[in-house]
């Protein structure tokens, strides 16, 4: 978008317009008269969206095949390799029009990495799929030969059938194929393997599944549930002033530890670079994705959760996202797109959704905005999005006039490639412009544009020694919170839901402090305090901020810092197996040992009490403690290449 936003302002500088219709934009009052204003301007101005939006290509599909070949077959042989063919095959996958031969032949390519992998049992799902569409008849006896190698392994032995097979097309192979003898000679192997005794056979049998439900620890559950908030503990409470708007208060003291909230995301959109390697509805790992049938964007680990997205909002996104990623937007616009259907939908149509939002708007109770109508915040109702805060007020004219020119561009889309409006509309600028719903839904859009940077949370896993992005999650709840450079809660991040855990003691009537990506121990405060007032449009006066905190690596030690004897034993008493753990949790061995979290829980009691913040030990125990829930949460872990025992 930066190409049209260019050409756009230097249209309007040579018309010699740009003071008079930026005056213009600043009078607007709500975001529907900026969509109508910046339609109008596109019109004016002759800016027109025309992408296309990569569509099934089977082109574009056998280079990305090709692609992949060189990385798995001609590349450095180990692990991370082998996840890049992977990729690359996954994007052959989604590329190759449905049924055609390249869909075959990209997941028989892929199934051919999954063994590698270990991953026996998405293996089998991928050499199905393709024996189920136009696979090559000269290339199926290799794969029926996977497979059987598969079901060996997995310790299936119900393999005579798939052998079967095996052989019935290696004798339609040609004879002069140079393949045919030694794939014949690979069949007599498996057959004498499937003689063999169960005992021999256990001792190949592994199956790994990353990111599997299996291995997912039981999500905390909350002692105590709200009255006014489901999703959290009655420990705390949503207040309002002027000075801090909406905030989160204890109403009682609060343990270090404690579950304060366990908040399903209202919505959650996963980043893009994920695709070929997590689903696109439930955004769990997924090694085996199969893509939508239509676009080349979004990618399932199942039928089930392809069926629930497409119902949900990818019938709609289908056909915009595509294009829209030619304009290189971001997962902040998609997420704009995702919010304003899943909101019409709730509503159950246009009007409804009008009423819905006037009686929102209507509410005179800055503190209870957005409730329910039984007085609830509730995480899984539209209203509770809707209410956060956008901070409009304080953006500046080329600020707004950015997202309401990206939301005319999803606008245009929106109303000429889907029926979101009753019917594909025409490519017309100016009828768009007087379309009430049309512009309507635009203002919804371009709200979200306002509401997302300031309030959407990171949806994370863990990556070697890293919590990542694996995709965005809108939270009325959390996004209430207020931030400190030095947060006194962790949001965790597990498959459907995020916890919030208080990492310090938090006394009655303290506000409970999020951070918003900007912490003490790695910028410096004037960095801090650049980045907030750009995004958040606040000036940071946070303790760790009001008191200059040093960096992590300059903390002074519990040594130096506590002066009486006895306070430091105590210290030192609390923190005797803390290297222990800070290894345990380095190398991944934190499994069954809960006794882990409730130490180092106490340590942190221990320090609160008897040591002044900050102190490098508070620092790496909290740090620790992170590390520790991360363990328990989403995860992203790069199968090793299976060693098969022949």
């Amino acid at each position: 978008m930066e190409k049209v936003l260019t050409t756009l302002n230097a249209k309007i500088i040579v018309a010699g317009n740009h003071r008079e219709l930026t005056d213009r934009y600043k009078k607007l009052k709500t975001d529907q008269e900026r969509v109508i204003f910046t339609l109008n301007i596109m019109l004016e101005y002759d800016i027109v969206p025309n992408a296309i939006g990569m569509p099934k290509s089977a082109k574009e599909s056998e280079k990305l095949r090709e692609e992949g070949n060189k990385v798995f077959v001609k590349g450095a042989f180990n692990n991370i390799t082998c996840v890049d063919a992977l990729k690359l095959y996954a994007k052959a996958v989604a590329f190759a029009p449905y049924p055609s031969e390249q869909l075959a032949l990209a997941y028989a390519n892929r199934s051919a990495v999954l063994f590698q992998l270990g991953l026996h049992t998405e293996c089998i799902q991928d050499i199905d799929r393709a024996l189920a569409l136009n696979y090559p008849d000269n290339l199926r006896a290799k794969l029926y030969i996977r497979k059987t190698e598969c079901l060996i392994i997995l310790g299936n032995r119900s393999v005579e059938d798939v052998l079967e097979e095996a052989r019935h097309w290696l004798d339609k192979m040609s004879l002069n194929d140079s393949s045919r003898e030694k794939l014949r000679t690979k069949v007599q192997v498996l057959r004498r393997k499937t003689l063999q005794t169960e005992s021999s056979t256990q001792d190949i049998r592994v199956q790994r599944r990353t990111g599997s439900a299996e291995n997912e620890a039981p999500l905390p559950t909350i002692a105590s549930c709200n009255n006014e908030v489901p999703c959290a503990s009655d420990a705390v409470a949503i207040k309002y002033d002027k000075r801090y708007g909406r905030h989160v208060v204890a109403t009682r003291n609060i343990r270090p530890g404690e579950v304060v909230a366990v908040e399903q995301p209202y919505s959650l959109i996963l980043k893009q670079h994920n695709m070929q390697t997590h689903c696109s509805n439930c955004l769990r790992v997924s090694w085996a994705n199969i893509p939508c049938n239509h676009c080349t964007y979004a990618m399932y680990c199942s039928e089930e959760c392809r069926y629930t997205e497409w119902k949900k909002c990818h019938d709609v996104e289908c056909t915009v996202f595509p294009p829209l990623l030619e304009y290189d937007f971001y997962n902040i616009d998609f997420f704009s797109i995702r919010l304003a259907v899943l909101a019409l939908r709730e509503a159950g149509g246009m009007q409804e959704l009008k009423t819905m939002l006037k009686k929102i708007d209507e509410c005179d109770d800055p503190r209870t905005k957005g409730f329910s109508r039984d007085g609830k915040l509730r995480s899984d109702r539209y209203s509770s999005v809707y209410s956060l805060v956008t901070n409009t007020e304080k953006r500046v004219v080329p600020d707004l006039f950015r997202r309401s020119l990206d939301t005319c561009f999803i606008l245009y889309f929106l109303a000429t490639r889907t029926t979101m409006f009753g019917a594909k509309l025409p490519a017309d600028l100016k009828a768009l412009a007087r379309n009430d719903d049309v512009t309507f839904f635009g203002g919804l859009v371009m709200r979200h544009q306002q509401i997302i940077p300031c309030n959407v949370h990171t949806f994370g896993e863990e990556q070697d020694l890293d919590n990542v992005e694996r995709g965005l999650a809108a939270m009325p709840f959390y996004s209430l919170l207020n931030h400190s450079c030095s947060p006194n809660v962790l949001r965790h991040s597990r498959p459907k839901h995020i916890v919030l855990y208080a990492m310090y003691p938090i006394r009655k009537g303290e506000q409970l402090l999020d951070n918003y990506g900007q912490h003490y121990a790695i910028l410096s405060r004037a960095e801090r305090q650049q980045k907030l007032l750009k995004q958040y449009y606040f000036t940071c006066d946070c303790t760790p901020c009001q008191e200059n905190w040093p960096f992590h690596h300059e903390l002074q030690s519990v040594k130096t810092l506590v002066k009486k004897e006895e306070d430091r034993a105590k210290i030192y008493e609390a923190l005797r197996k803390f290297n222990t753990y800070v290894d345990l949790a380095k190398n991944d061995d934190i499994q069954d040992k809960s006794y882990i979290i409730e130490d180092l829980v106490k340590m942190v009691q221990v320090l609160h009490d008897h040591a002044p913040m900050p102190c490098e030990e508070m620092s790496n125990v909290i740090e620790t403690l992170k590390r520790v829930y991360d363990l328990n949460g989403n995860r992203f872990e790069i199968p090793k290449v299976w060693t098969y025992q022949k």
